[in-house]
């Protein structure tokens, strides 16, 4: 047996070219594949945050229940994930001007502010804290999504917990 044919084939298989040239792109895979795995090393970290959501309906306020799941991007996540600890509904405090020109504060007989604390680990592979595909940062908009329902606050306290 040879081991070139009269086709130029390695073995009567392969073509000695082509063999280099398979074996050079299965080395640059392998490298990139080890390279891309060592470069995306998430670190967890444990959040704690608050929600508020203004001016609410009192009949979607009600309903809140702390013990429903949260979901977020066709996913129901899981409560060892993010979960709600503890919900707060109370009146909208709205500033209002009296005849006399004074500047009171007063609360709406209707609409409801809502206060949602919630616990998360953030798994990010940079220095952004995200938590249920959500970025975590004081000032920034949250949605608080369940099966049930759906409602826009904003971030306004963000704890970094010990790691337990």
């Amino acid at each position: 047996m040879k081991l070139v044919n009269e086709k130029g084939r390695l073995f009567g298989l392969i073509n000695p070219l082509d063999l280099l040239i398979l074996l050079a792109v299965v080395a640059l895979v392998a490298g990139l594949a080890t390279k891309t795995k060592t470069m995306v090393q998430t670190t967890d970290t444990a959040v704690q945050f608050e929600v508020v959501v203004k001016r609410v309906l009192p009949e979607v306020a009600t309903n809140l229940d702390p013990k429903e799941t949260l979901v977020g991007s066709g996913v129901v996540f899981d409560p060892k994930d993010v979960h709600v600890e503890s919900i707060q509904v109370v009146p909208t405090r709205l500033s209002q001007t009296t005849a006399q020109g004074q500047l009171v504060v007063a609360d709406d007989p209707y609409l409801k502010d809502v206060y949602v604390v919630l616990r998360g680990v953030s798994r990010s592979a940079t220095a952004d804290l995200r938590v249920g595909n959500q970025e975590i940062k004081a000032g920034k908009e949250y949605y608080y999504k369940t099966q049930k329902t759906q409602l826009l606050g904003t971030v306004t306290k963000v704890n970094l917990l010990d790691k337990q």
